[in-house]
C-alpha cells in the first residue's frame, strides 16, 4: 500500500515537476535568439523521416492509374502538340502542373482550342491566402478557373520539408482534389470529410518509382497510347533529360522526407508534379497517415514517464553508482527502443506519434530528479515548509 500511495503522491508530484521544467525549457529555446539555430535544425526533422530514409523500399514501382509526363522546357506550340497526343490516347483526366499567366503569341490559340475541346483538363492556380493580391492565376484566355491550387502547407517550400497539404482551403480545393473529382466521384465524396483539415502526405516514392515518359517518347508515332487510356496523366516539369546538374538546382523542386540527407544543407529532392502524384496515390488507395494529436501525445508521454519514475527513483536511492551507471544504460536502450517503435508504428500501422516531448523528458530524467531533490531541500530547510518526502531522507527502506 505504501508503494501505491507513493506512486499517486510523490511520483505524481515529481512527474508534474518534470513536465513543468520541460515546458519552461521549451519557452527558453523558442524565445531566446541564441537558440534559434538549434530550434531551426529540429523544427524541420521528425523521427518518422528515418522510415523514408532507411527502411522504405525505394525500388517499388507504382502500378496504379497515375502516369507522369515531362513537359521539359518546351514552348507552347510544342506543348500543344504534346497535349494533343495525350488526348488521342483517351486518358480520364489530364492535370497540368503548368501556369499560363500571360499571352505569348499566336501559338496560344492551339492551347486555347484544346482547353475548349476537352473537358478533362485540370489547370492549376497559386493563390496567396494571406495576401490575395500576390496570387498567381492563369490568363483568362486559357481559363477563368481560379480554383485547383497547387500550394503545399509549409513555412517556405524553398527551405522547409513538405509534409502536409490541405485538400480544401478557404472555400477552394486543391489541384489534386479536382483531379480526383474528375477521375472518381466516390473517392471525392469521401475526401469531402477532410474539409479544413491538414493531411500528412504519405509518400510512396520519387520520380523513378512512378511510370513516367519524357516529351520525345510521347510524340513518337510508335508510342503505345494504351498506357494512358483511362488514366490520370500529370504533365509538368520533371527536369531536363540527362542534365543532372540542372536537375539539382531546378526551382520547381521541394524538400520531402525522402531526401537522402536527413538534416543540414542539401538539394531539394522532388519535383512538385511528383509530389502531386504521391498525393493522388495516397487518396485513391485511402492510404492515409493517422497523426496522434499533441494532447494525446502529451497524455502518452506523461503516463510513460510516470511509470518509469519508480525504477529511476529506486536507482537514485541506491546511490550514484546505480543511478549513473545502470540508469544511463536504461536511458540509452530506452531511447533506441522509443525511436524504433515510433518508426515501426508509422510503417505498419500508418500512425504518426511525435516522440519529441517524451524523448526530452526521458533523456533529462536524471537531471530533473536531482533538481527535484534540491527544490525539496530548499523548501524544507530554507523556507521552513513542513514537507515530508522520501527524497529528504534517502532511505531506501522507507
Amino acid at each position: 500500500m505504501k508503494s501505491v500511495k507513493r506512486f499517486f503522491t510523490e511520483y505524481l508530484a515529481l512527474n508534474c515537476f518534470i513536465f513543468v521544467c520541460v515546458w519552461l525549457l521549451s519557452l527558453l529555446v523558442l524565445n531566446v535568439s541564441f537558440f534559434d539555430p538549434f530550434a531551426e535544425a529540429f523544427r524541420d526533422f521528425t523521427i518518422t523521416d528515418l522510415y523514408y530514409n532507411k527502411l522504405k523500399d525505394q525500388n517499388q514501382i507504382y502500378k496504379g492509374p497515375v502516369v507522369l509526363i515531362n513537359a521539359e522546357n518546351k514552348n507552347r506550340k510544342e506543348l500543344a502538340f504534346l497535349l494533343q497526343a495525350i488526348q488521342q490516347a483517351e486518358p480520364k483526366v489530364v492535370g497540368l502542373d503548368i501556369l499560363f499567366t500571360d499571352r505569348k503569341g499566336d501559338d496560344d490559340t492551339l492551347l486555347h482550342n484544346l482547353f475548349q475541346q476537352y473537358n478533362n483538363f485540370v489547370l492549376p492556380s497559386y493563390p496567396d491566402f494571406e495576401q490575395p493580391e500576390q496570387s498567381i492565376y492563369n490568363h483568362p484566355y486559357f481559363t477563368n478557373e481560379k480554383n485547383n491550387y497547387v500550394n503545399f502547407e509549409g513555412d517556405d517550400k524553398e527551405t522547409s520539408t513538405i509534409r502536409y497539404y490541405y485538400p480544401f482551403n478557404n472555400a477552394q480545393q486543391a489541384f489534386t482534389t479536382t483531379v480526383i473529382q474528375k477521375f472518381n466521384s466516390s473517392v471525392y465524396e469521401q475526401l469531402l470529410d477532410k474539409k479544413g483539415k491538414r493531411v500528412e502526405i504519405h509518400y510512396f516514392g520519387n520520380l523513378a518509382n512512378f511510370t513516367y515518359f519524357n516529351f520525345d517518347e510521347v510524340i513518337q508515332p510508335d508510342f503505345e497510347a494504351a498506357v494512358l487510356k483511362g488514366k490520370i496523366v500529370l504533365v509538368g516539369y520533371l527536369g531536363l533529360p540527362g542534365n543532372n546538374l540542372t536537375n539539382k538546382i531546378d526551382e520547381d523542386m521541394i524538400f520531402t522526407p525522402l531526401n537522402a540527407k536527413l538534416s543540414g544543407r542539401s538539394y531539394p529532392d522532388m519535383y512538385g508534379c511528383v509530389a502531386h502524384a504521391n498525393i493522388l496515390r495516397m487518396t485513391l488507395e485511402k492510404d492515409y497517415i493517422k497523426v496522434i494529436s499533441p494532447f494525446t501525445g502529451f497524455i502518452i508521454s506523461f503516463l510513460f514517464i510516470w511509470l518509469m519514475l519508480p525504477l529511476f527513483c529506486g536507482l537514485f536511492f541506491k546511490g550514484d553508482v546505480w543511478f549513473n551507471g545502470l540508469g544511463t544504460g536504461v536511458q540509452l536502450i530506452g531511447s533506441i527502443l522509443l525511436v524504433y517503435i515510433t518508426v515501426l508504428v508509422y510503417r505498419h500501422l500508418n500512425t504518426k506519434f511525435d516522440p519529441g516531448l517524451l524523448m526530452a523528458c526521458f533523456v533529462l530524467l536524471p537531471t530533473f530528479i536531482n533538481l527535484y531533490e534540491v527544490l525539496l531541500l530548499f523548501l524544507k530547510y530554507k523556507l521552513k515548509l513542513p514537507l515530508q518526502s522520501r527524497f529528504l531522507k534517502k532511505d531506501p527502506n522507507d
